[in-house]
């Protein structure tokens, strides 16, 4: 996992995306995982502490849209132990922490408006990595 970290870490930097976050705390961290009744994986934890939540082309949640996002989908019947980590207005990402294993959980595809779940990535790295590059390959980071 910390091929992982530093990817993300060195990918950031060289696009000078690393100050387009908001550091989370621990303690809002901790409030959110109580607020949701879930535990975060340890790859989101890392990266809410190290970079946290926005990052402009990225728009990750933090830990204040994540309950925003959560209370505004309740009514669509959000599953149980999904954490909306990103709204892209027809679908969404989301981490099911109902699928925890060793302390990372898969990312998600869930849209409020049709049905299916679609797995995007096995862990939080996976999908941000993944997500980083689609960044870089579209030119997202230039403008």
């Amino acid at each position: 996992m910390e091929t992982y970290k530093n990817k993300i870490r060195q990918l950031l930097k060289e696009h000078h995306r690393e100050h387009t976050f908001e550091k989370q705390s621990e303690e809002d961290i901790q409030a959110t995982e109580k607020e949701l009744q879930v535990t975060f994986p340890q790859s989101f934890r890392w990266f809410l502490k190290e970079f946290g939540g926005g990052g402009h082309e990225l728009d990750i949640n933090g830990c204040r849209d994540i309950l925003a996002y959560h209370h505004s989908f309740k009514s669509f019947r959000i599953p149980k132990g999904y954490v909306i980590i990103q709204d892209v207005d027809e679908y969404c990402y989301c981490l099911d922490t109902e699928k925890m294993k060793d302390g990372e959980c898969p990312v998600v595809n869930w849209s409020a408006y049709e049905e299916g779940i679609y797995h995007m990535a096995d862990h939080f790295y996976e999908f941000m990595l993944d997500e980083i590059k689609n960044a870089i390959d579209n030119d997202w980071f230039d403008v």
